[in-house]
């Protein structure tokens, strides 16, 4: 009996199986989304919010490049106005989301707000709300 006889083989390719070109979008603004949320919870608390990724480095000892995990800040996406209003500018890679023609800010109000406003944010992004502006962000420059 031969080796490859033993093996179950498949017509699938790699892209069916990450799913459809929307999922993708959608997972990687929530993904984004997620890291916002965590960093506004971390500001409200006073604290400052890092997480890790892997990025290749230099050693200084052999000179060469290994793989390391470091530590990375998150840029916020809302910012405070001369008269105190927070504003929230959503991304999707480094293009800002234009919900409607022209407007891509969302006045979040006082700082309580921030919070419910990203995660009603990840809702719509759930419910599909943004697929269009997500294609047209990712289709930009292409």
């Amino acid at each position: 009996m031969s080796i490859l006889s033993k093996m179950k083989f498949s017509e699938r390719t790699r892209s069916q199986t990450l799913g459809s070109p929307i999922e993708r979008r959608r997972n990687k603004m929530l993904m984004a989304l997620d890291l916002q949320i965590k960093a506004a919870e971390a500001e409200a608390k006073g604290e400052m919010f890092t997480y890790t990724v892997s990025r290749y480095v230099k050693n200084t000892e052999t000179g060469e490049r290994e793989k390391r995990d470091v530590p990375a800040k998150v840029r916020p996406w809302w910012w405070r106005d001369v008269s105190g209003t927070y504003f929230l500018q959503a991304k999707y890679g480094n293009r800002k989301i234009e919900f409607m023609k022209g407007k891509s800010a969302i006045e979040v109000g006082s700082k309580e707000n921030l919070l419910p406003v990203l995660r009603q944010l990840a809702e719509a992004v759930k419910a599909g709300e943004l697929d269009t502006a997500l294609t047209v962000s990712a289709k930009f420059g292409k």
